[in-house]
């Protein structure tokens, strides 16, 4: 996971209160969790001619072991929930454009209010290597909001701007 989609992700470890309301992860943790995870989430692509053809018609990994952890991790808390603000940039590739989840908007929009880690595998979506990640939500009267979202860095590749 490079660039935004990186931060996106981080941002969630740092901000998302453990059971004990600390965050968590601490910031010297991060190294290990992708030492540990990288190998699955990222595991060797098969060469020859198959290995060339599913890199010409798909994502080069499937992120299924990227979206068990993220969900196992962040479980049910949403964006309004974390520890300190966040601004987690994604891009809608059904609407094309930005979408970014806010700890402010998620106060403001409860359809905004996302499960965390929708929003994380969202904005790890990297093109060409992680395939795109679909959720819904509801507004304040209950009609579904569909998000269908890549890696944020699609139209932010600076989200410090």
């Amino acid at each position: 996971m490079a660039g935004t989609s990186t931060g996106g992700f981080v941002t969630a470890m740092l901000t998302t209160p453990n059971a004990d309301g600390r965050p968590l992860f601490a910031a010297k943790d991060i190294n290990d969790f992708y030492m540990e995870h990288c190998p699955r989430i990222f595991p060797p692509v098969s060469k020859g001619p198959f290995g060339l053809l599913k890199s010409m018609t798909g994502p080069k990994y499937d992120g299924e072991h990227l979206r068990l952890v993220v969900k196992e991790l962040l479980g049910d808390t949403r964006v309004d929930q974390t520890l300190s603000n966040i601004v987690i940039p994604t891009f809608d590739i059904k609407l094309l454009q930005p979408t970014i989840f806010s700890t402010y908007d998620a106060m403001k929009d409860v359809s905004k209010n996302a499960l965390l880690s929708d929003v994380c595998i969202g904005t790890s979506a990297a093109p060409t290597y992680l395939p795109g990640h679909h959720f819904e939500t509801k507004d304040e009267y209950g009609k579904p909001r569909a998000f269908n979202l890549i890696d944020g860095g699609v139209a932010s590749n600076n989200p410090t701007l």
